[in-house]
């Protein structure tokens, strides 16, 4: 079996979808954010910290040193800035973009305070060109994209278990 790393926007649902998914395979769910974020009040507390540009690189780092099978990942949204790191992720798992629409993910995003979110970029562009910047980069590394939409949870796990089922056995 293989490693399946979910890509996209934070507020995509790589974190809710993995989880889900990864308890439906039997896999392991690993949230690249959460070991970064350890030893930080909020994600964006860590920004504020030490920059973007040490976030990126701590970042990196984490993702480089994932290896393993069997293994849902769910890395941030900023790791396609990095070619190391997408590199490594297309090496060793099925990369999936999920393409959420921007209305969604904006609606989700405000709905938990995205300033909290800690989202690189986010000092100096509006949410709408972070989301167009990084969209074309997420199709590009993704070995394949699902279209989601804001349908309940178990639904849209359902579509992403039977888009994968034949690339996972």
């Amino acid at each position: 079996m293989v490693n399946i790393t979910l890509i996209g926007m934070a507020g995509s649902g790589k974190s809710t979808l993995g989880k889900l998914l990864a308890e439906k395979l039997g896999y392991d769910f690993l949230d690249t954010d959460e070991l970064i974020e350890s030893s930080y009040d909020s994600p964006q507390a860590m920004v504020e910290t030490i920059g973007e540009e040490n976030v990126l690189n701590i970042e990196e780092e984490v993702i480089l040193s994932l290896k393993g099978n069997n293994k849902i990942f769910s890395p941030g949204g900023s790791c396609v800035l990095s070619q190391k790191a997408i590199e490594h992720l297309r090496n060793i798992s099925l990369i999936i973009f999920l393409d959420v629409p921007f209305e969604t993910i904006k609606k989700r995003l405000y709905s938990v305070g995205v300033c909290k979110r800690g989202i690189i970029g986010f000092r100096n562009k509006i949410l709408k060109d972070i989301f167009d910047y990084r969209k074309p980069l997420y199709q590009k590394y993704a070995h394949m994209t699902i279209k989601l939409t804001n349908k309940p949870i178990k639904e849209n796990l359902e579509i992403l278990l039977n888009k994968i089922k034949n690339k996972i056995i």
